[in-house]
């Protein structure tokens, strides 16, 4: 096999974009994919397909050999206790496998796609109220969230494969919307939820929104410019969960939800959930557990700034353009009945 780039998780929400953009750009593109099916689906036969799964060291070093530049998207995104074995398997042995075989081949450059959701100030440093940048890295491994764990430690691997000499750069990302969001994400979760009129409540979180198309172009600019052991933010913009609420009011005509609910409520649902979960043994994430719980409290804005100048990038698009392409995605995928758009402002945002 021979290929110029190849791309991990390019069945995923991110990593169909960028394999799409690179396509359209005459890259000459190879997928580490479990179902080759999907993907002959999705791209055709416009990518050359290396079946395998990031748990197989033998599939990751088949799929390496020969490449260039490899962007590393894969991974599995769970909510709940429960999946922390699994979650290790794939985001901390999985990434661990693909720096390995990329050493191997003698790949030139690797661009690990992180989560901007890790960063956070240390004890001693500035408060939460403060933006958060690619140098609040926290010093140990979240503990109350298991996707954030692993992360953390794929991030660690990352690092120490730099300092052998590996070219790895990090990619950090926060919320991805846009439109495809097939699985979906906990993004796009909010946009179909909302539009099925079930978030009937909010609570006082802050979040940072970017496109998917700025994100695809963000990670090009990373694998162009981006340095050796070093981190870099894509994001954009912060909001309120109040205000990106409004936001789908306004684009969809339907009511945003007027109750906030106290972090107490949260808690207790998110232990219930927890219990729930542990109990299905078919459940593949919870959707309300203590890790949903804490973040729904987090109040943290971003800011990229270093990123844009080192990288000579600026993400295009308004958080607002993103939601009406989400929402029209959804629409049409699940045929959700929408009235017209409202022309009432937006609510005054949450402080």
């Amino acid at each position: 096999m021979s290929a110029q780039v190849l791309i991990t998780g390019a069945t995923g929400f991110i990593g169909r974009q960028l394999t799409c953009d690179l396509i359209a750009s005459g890259h000459s593109v190879r997928i580490l994919a479990r179902s080759g099916s999907k993907a002959r689906q999705l791209f055709g036969r416009n990518v050359e397909v290396s079946v395998g799964d990031l748990g197989d060291a033998a599939s990751v070093d088949r799929a390496c050999r020969g490449t260039e530049l490899i962007y590393h998207i894969g991974g599995i995104y769970r909510f709940g206790l429960r999946h922390r074995r699994e979650l290790w398997r794939i985001n901390v042995e999985g990434a661990e496998n693909l720096f390995r075989s990329a050493a191997a081949a003698g790949t030139a450059k690797v661009i690990h796609l992180s989560s901007g959701g890790l960063l956070q100030k240390n004890p001693g440093e500035a408060t939460y109220s403060g933006l958060l940048d690619e140098n609040d890295y926290p010093l140990k491994a979240p503990g109350f969230s298991s996707y954030k764990f692993t992360k953390w430690h794929a991030e660690q691997r990352a690092l120490a494969w730099a300092r052998r000499g590996l070219p790895v750069v990090i990619a950090s990302t926060t919320c991805p919307i846009g439109s495809g969001d097939e699985a979906p994400t906990p993004t796009g979760q909010i946009v179909h939820d909302f539009l099925n009129q079930k978030f009937p409540f909010y609570c006082r979180t802050a979040l940072n929104f970017i496109d998917v198309r700025d994100l695809s172009q963000g990670l090009q600019a990373v694998a162009k410019n981006g340095q050796k052991g070093r981190r870099y933010l894509l994001s954009h913009e912060n909001l309120w969960l109040k205000e990106f609420l409004d936001l789908l009011a306004q684009e969809t005509g339907l009511p945003a939800p007027r109750w906030c609910l106290p972090n107490w409520a949260i808690h207790l649902a998110g232990c219930g959930g927890e219990v729930v979960d542990f109990l299905n043994p078919r459940s593949t994430g919870a959707r309300v557990c203590m890790e949903t719980a804490y973040q729904a409290e987090q109040a943290r804005f971003f800011c990229n700034a270093r990123t844009q100048e080192e990288l000579d990038w600026k993400p295009q698009r308004s958080v607002q353009e993103s939601i009406r392409e989400a929402v029209a995605w959804f629409r049409r995928e699940e045929e959700v009945e929408m009235p017209e758009a409202a022309s009432a402002p937006l609510g005054s945002p949450v402080r």
